[in-house]
C-alpha cells in the first residue's frame, strides 16, 4: 500500500499539473467567460496545490512543484484544439474534461485515505474532501457555461 506521503504527493502533482494546463487556457482564451473562467480554474487549482504542498511540509516531505509530463500533454491539446477551431467556446470541454479527470484524482485519494484509516490525519482528509467539492462546482461552471447559447 502506498504511503500517505506517496499519495498526498501524487494528488499534488496532478493538481499542479491542473494549474499548468489553466494557465496555457488562460493564454488562449483571453477574452469574455471563457477567459474568466480559465483564470478562476487556475486560482482555484494554485490554492488547492498550495495547500497540498503544506500537507507534505508537514509530514516533512517537500513537494514537487514541477508537475508531471502531463501538464505538457495538456497543452499540446488545448493549443491544438484552438488552432482547429479558433473558437474559445470549443475549450470548455477539455476544461470539463480536465476537472473530470481532477475528480477522479481526488475520489482515489479519499479511497486511499478510507483504506489507510489512522495513517491520513484528519486535517487531510478533510482538505481533500473541501477540494473535492471545489472541483464539483467547477464542474457545475463549466455545465452552465456550455449551455448558456453563443
Amino acid at each position: 500500500m502506498p504511503s500517505p506521503i506517496e499519495i498526498l504527493s501524487k494528488l499534488h502533482t496532478t493538481v499542479v499539473d491542473a494549474v499548468k494546463g489553466y494557465d496555457e487556457a488562460a493564454d488562449i482564451a483571453k477574452r469574455d467567460q471563457v477567459g474568466a473562467l480559465c483564470t478562476d480554474l487556475k486560482r482555484t487549482h494554485m490554492t488547492h496545490a498550495h495547500d497540498i504542498a503544506g500537507l507534505l511540509l508537514a509530514r516533512g516531505e517537500r513537494p514537487d512543484a514541477d508537475g508531471s509530463y502531463m501538464s505538457l500533454v495538456h497543452k499540446f491539446v488545448l493549443n491544438a484544439r484552438f488552432l482547429v477551431t479558433a473558437d474559445e467556446e470549443s475549450l470548455l470541454p477539455g476544461l470539463r474534461d480536465g476537472e473530470k479527470r481532477l475528480l477522479e484524482a481526488y475520489d482515489d485519494t479519499l479511497r486511499e485515505t478510507e483504506i489507510g484509516g489512522d495513517a491520513f490525519k484528519p486535517a487531510e482528509v478533510k482538505a481533500v474532501k473541501t477540494q473535492r467539492n471545489g472541483v464539483l462546482a467547477n464542474i457545475g461552471k463549466i455545465d452552465a457555461l456550455m449551455a448558456t447559447p453563443a
